[in-house]
């Protein structure tokens, strides 16, 4: 079903702007990755969620009925939590590993560029890398020896024994591949190969684990020789297969071979493993080694979500004041205008009225009306601080736009953008503050990348 469902590299554009271009969503962006498919959306209604299995059903033409039961569906802090755990490691594969906050770098790159990421998701997946790098910088959870290439260092002696001497046979020269292969030319791999469709990719990973590149249609030739091999290429069916391996298995005479696929969908097909002396390991055999590895790691766990309760706090402060600007920023508006209105009767009125009498006038209605808003502004701050869960935020902003006869329209807890594209209402500087991007040190260095 995972594989089923996920979005490859190369379709993803085409995937982003099919979901940006339903009505349903003003924002979109998707997290494709070996372990996990996730979509991000922004909706002005409630209820509009649900178009994602409408969306889903009908990209990958699979009816809601046969997945939902293996999927999950946040909303609001939920969401956000989310993301900010799988950015720091802790919903991932391997705990900790640091792939994942490039991934999640990634999509958000890939929904900045097809133009499905506006103001929210922008804070959101900004906000996002930052707490991923925070929990790395400030706790122990992606250090020591717990990654995929541990896992299978585990896996391959559990079957060999000793790795002093093997030969192993890489096919795609992703950079999985190249981290789980340099953990097993750690422990005692000493041969080898590396296959890609593009020979210099091929080349250039051979060179760095000091190994030979080889043509990719000569894989199978290698494999006889090979005790271990890693597959995980962006093919779209299975590249080993049972009828392919059966040959290769006589050459062997009975020598034992490890496959290793870390590859969505997978590259090697599942009946592999009723050959003899084969040994097939998938993503979900790699995830019970790492669960054990796991229960060593509770404590920085622990920590870890500790940075991810404060960074969720921050955005949904950020994301809850949205929905105060543009009060604030009508109140202003109406009540200015009503000054001016005043001061220009005034004026007709007392024609003969000094500049300096004017100017004390001014000031003196400014600091009233300034004075009378006070009040309200900072009812609305603090309604907007409280989790609208908790009660009486958005019916605190309809109750002031009814009270002051401000603009009809209600004003959603986010841009009203597609594609961070839409006109907004200008804003004073206090709105703006409030409705200001949460930010943080590395955004520009990131936006660079």
């Amino acid at each position: 079903m995972r594989e089923r469902l996920t979005f490859p590299e190369t379709r993803l554009p085409g995937a982003l702007r099919a979901l940006g271009g339903r009505q349903e969503f003003a924002e979109a962006a998707i997290l494709s990755t070996c372990n996990r498919t996730e979509i991000y959306t922004v909706v002005p209604h409630p209820g509009h969620e649900k178009a994602v299995h409408h969306f889903i059903e009908d990209y990958h033409g699979i009816s809601a009925a046969d997945y939902v039961s293996h999927t999950y569906m946040h909303r609001d802090a939920d969401a956000v939590r989310h993301l900010f755990q799988v950015a720091s490691g802790l919903d991932s594969l391997v705990l900790g590993e640091g792939q994942i906050l490039k991934q999640v770098r990634d999509a958000f790159a890939a929904a900045a560029e097809a133009g499905t990421a506006g103001k929210m998701l922008n804070g959101l997946f900004r906000t996002a890398i930052a707490t991923g790098r925070r929990a790395r910088t400030e706790t122990e959870i992606g250090k020591g020896g717990f990654s995929v290439g541990h896992a299978a260092v585990d896996l391959a002696r559990s079957i060999f024994g000793s790795l002093d001497g093997a030969a192993i046979l890489i096919l795609g020269a992703g950079k999985m591949s190249e981290l789980t292969a340099r953990h097993l030319v750690t422990n005692g791999v000493r041969f080898v190969m590396v296959a890609n469709r593009t020979f210099e990719r091929a080349t250039s990973l051979a060179e760095k684990l000091g190994g030979t590149a080889i043509r990719y249609d000569d894989f199978p030739d290698a494999m006889s020789r090979a005790d271990i091999v890693i597959s995980s290429t962006a093919s779209p069916h299975p590249i080993v297969t049972r009828k392919l391996l059966q040959p290769v298995m006589r050459k062997r005479r009975g020598r034992s071979l490890l496959l290793i696929d870390i590859a969505v969908p997978r590259d090697i097909e599942p009946q592999v493993d009723m050959l003899d002396n084969v040994f097939l390991k998938n993503v979900d055999d790699l995830e019970e080694v790492v669960s054990d590895m796991a229960r060593e790691r509770a404590g920085e766990v622990a920590r870890v979500e500790v940075v991810v309760a404060e960074e969720t706090e921050k955005f949904m402060t950020w994301f809850r004041a949205l929905s105060v600007a543009p009060v604030v920023t009508q109140m202003r508006e109406k009540h200015e205008e009503i000054r001016q209105a005043e001061l220009a009767r005034l004026r007709n009125q007392l024609p003969d009225m000094p500049d300096r009498a004017w100017q004390n006038i001014e000031a003196a209605m400014k600091s009233l009306m300034n004075r009378m808003q006070r009040d309200p502004i900072e009812r609305l701050k603090e309604a907007a601080a409280r989790d609208s869960s908790g009660g009486g935020g958005p019916d605190i902003f309809d109750a002031a736009r009814e009270l002051f006869a401000l603009d009809g329209t209600r004003c959603p807890a986010r841009p009203e953008s597609l594609n961070g594209k839409g006109a907004e209402a200008p804003i004073d500087s206090e709105s703006e503050e409030l409705s200001r991007e949460p930010a943080f040190q590395a955004s520009a260095a990131e936006e660079g990348r």
